[in-house]
């Protein structure tokens, strides 16, 4: 575990928690203050081909960064914040609940911490739970839209769970995709090896 980021190593996934805070720049743009925060998880499959440059702990164990997950998914705000919210300019901003505003001061940081460990419990473990089972995985890429990540995290779940016939769909699928787009054929480059 760091400042913003935790793992979890199960069986053939790991578990990954980021929180990040709204910087400067998006604060400058957006006028949510320095300091709010949002909450970021991801699922890595260990059985995928790995990415260069993976970090690991002390122990030897894969610290992937939640943007390198094969599965990601962010926590959504319980507690009502328009109060604050409603001073923003962008009613898209207005209406965002993947952020959580944090006072300058930190006025409402115990209220926060709290709605975010709530948050955790009722759609982080549950989320953790469903795309850490490789069939509910595979069925949940199944209702992505079409596109060559989706076809290429497909064929890799199918062929996991030795589902032959949808490994060879989707490989398939993936492989003309990968040529349309001019992306190389080498499977293991289409997660980053």
């Amino acid at each position: 575990m760091d400042a913003r980021n935790a793992w979890s190593w199960q069986d053939d996934f790991i578990w990954v928690l980021n929180i990040r805070a709204v910087g400067a720049y998006f604060s400058s743009v957006t006028g949510w203050p320095p300091g709010s925060v949002s909450v970021w998880l991801g699922v890595f499959f260990t059985f995928a081909p790995r990415l260069r440059g993976l970090k690991s702990d002390d122990e030897g164990r894969l610290r992937p960064p939640e943007h390198s997950c094969h599965m990601r998914s962010n926590l959504v705000r319980g507690i009502e914040q328009s109060e604050f919210t409603r001073t923003l300019r962008n009613p898209a901003e207005q209406r965002r609940t993947d952020i959580w505003w944090v006072e300058p001061l930190g006025g409402n940081a115990d209220e926060v911490a709290h709605d975010i460990a709530t948050a955790m419990l009722s759609q982080g473990l549950p989320w953790y739970a469903k795309t850490s089972n490789p069939k509910t995985a595979l069925a949940m890429v199944e209702e992505q839209r079409d596109c060559f990540v989706k076809f290429a995290k497909a064929a890799l779940l199918a062929k996991y769970i030795g589902d032959e016939q949808q490994w060879q769909r989707y490989d398939a699928l993936a492989e003309a995709e990968a040529r349309r787009i001019g992306r190389g054929l080498d499977r293991n480059s289409w997660f980053g090896a």
